[in-house]
Order: structure tokens, then C-alpha cells, then sequence
């Protein structure tokens, strides 16, 4: 962790907390559960992954043209293209779940609440607050894959006769992408974070905080980390 934050490592090991606590992972470990949790996961991270890349774009338009590690990492992450959301998209033929069935009008209260978290600190405060919770936000991401990836993976290699090979490698792909370790990635982000703020901060920033906690219960992790009156508490 040499160059980052001294914060950094305190988000990750909470991260990982929510990876250990979560029952998204009970369920995709369990062969009767992992199909049904699965089609749930991918329906309350939509939103959120629809709505990114002009979050992101967001921050990417405030951001001073001296801060090149920022703009080249977020030039990346906004997905102009919109090539990590049609990746996305091929997990809901996976998951036998129709095209007019990926917008339900009644989202899950946590999705809704994760995606205003991330539009008010992105599109309505400081460029600062936006990277810190596109930071948190990209490394929960992540983790989760690299948790849920090695699940998805062996229940797919049982079942593999009832799927088409086209179809589970196509649906696997947003996963095994998000698993991977991105070191361009990994260095424009130290460098941005560098820029804005040093190593010397040890508290966790405010933002990536908000965004975390949104995380946290969304994946439905216990009341430790992700219970939270967003109520009674100013995010703007």
C-alpha cells in the first residue's frame, strides 16, 4: 500500500468485512441458491451501473487539467462507449431474465439509496468528494467480483451441459473483467489520490465513507458497518 493514504487500507479491510458478512456470498456458495441471488444481484446493481458513467463524467468535467493521473483514470472508468454496461448487460441472458424485466418500477430501496449517494457526491459537491466515492465505490466493485467470481465459476462447470459454453462465458465476462487486477488502473489511482490529498490522512474521506456505507447494505451486511439513518444524516 506504499503511496497511498493511510486510509486506504482501513476501506479496504471493511470491504472485506462486507465480502465476509454479506449473504450475497452465502447464497451464490449455495447450488439451490446461487441462480435466484444471482438474478437479484445483477437486478440491484443495474441501476447503479446505468447511472455511472455520467457520474463519473461528472467529476471528470471538474477536474483541473494538472491533475493528468485523475483525467486519464476517469477518461477510462466513464465508459463513453458504454462497453462495460453492454458486458453488463449479457448477465441478465445468463440469468434467464427478459430485456423488459432489467427496469422494474420498484427498485430495491438500498439500490436507490446507493445511486442518490453517488449522484449527490459526483453531480453536487466538490470533484474531491466525487473521486473519493467513485474510488470506494470501483474498489467494492472489485472485491465483490473476486469474491463472487470463483462461485459463479464452479456452479457454472457443474451445470455446464444445461447452458449454451457461448452463454456462460459471455455472462461471466462483466465478473471475470471487474476480478482482474487493472495495474494502469492501480497506478493512475495512486497518483490521483496523491494529488488531492498526500499520505497523510488516516480518517477515511467523507464521501467514500457515504458510498461504502450504501454498499454495505446493499450486499445486506450485518448492522456493524452498514446500518445507517441516511435519514438523519446530511449527504449534500
Amino acid at each position: 500500500m506504499g503511496g497511498l493514504p493511510g486510509w486506504m487500507p482501513k476501506l479496504l479491510e471493511r470491504i472485506n468485512w462486507g465480502c465476509s458478512t454479506s449473504p450475497w456470498f452465502v447464497d451464490l456458495a449455495d447450488d439451490e441458491k446461487v441462480i435466484l441471488r444471482g438474478r437479484r444481484i445483477v437486478l440491484d446493481l443495474w441501476p447503479f451501473v446505468r447511472e455511472l458513467p455520467q457520474n463519473i463524467a461528472a467529476v471528470r468535467a471538474a477536474i483541473p487539467e494538472n491533475m493528468s493521473a485523475a483525467l486519464q483514470l476517469l477518461d477510462r472508468l466513464a465508459d463513453s462507449e458504454r462497453h462495460y454496461q453492454k458486458i453488463f448487460l449479457r448477465q441478465f441472458d445468463l440469468a434467464g431474465i427478459e430485456a423488459e424485466n432489467i427496469n422494474p418500477e420498484e427498485k430495491n430501496p438500498a439500490t436507490v439509496q446507493l445511486c442518490d449517494v453517488m449522484s449527490k457526491m459526483c453531480r453536487e459537491s466538490r470533484f474531491v468528494d466525487g473521486i473519493h466515492a467513485i474510488v470506494a465505490a470501483e474498489l467494492a466493485a472489485t472485491m465483490y467480483c473476486r469474491a463472487a467470481l470463483p462461485l459463479y465459476e464452479k456452479y457454472f462447470e457443474k451445470h455446464a451441459a444445461e447452458y449454451e459454453p457461448q452463454l456462460i462465458e459471455e455472462g461471466l465476462e462483466w465478473v471475470r473483467l471487474h476480478a482482474k487486477t487493472q495495474t494502469r488502473h492501480a497506478i493512475w489511482m495512486k497518483r490521483m489520490l496523491t494529488d488531492i490529498e498526500g499520505e497523510s490522512s488516516e480518517e477515511i474521506p467523507y464521501a467514500a465513507d457515504m458510498a461504502l456505507r450504501a454498499v454495505l447494505a446493499l450486499w445486506e451486511c450485518p448492522a456493524e458497518v452498514s446500518h445507517f439513518d441516511f435519514a438523519t444524516s446530511s449527504i449534500s
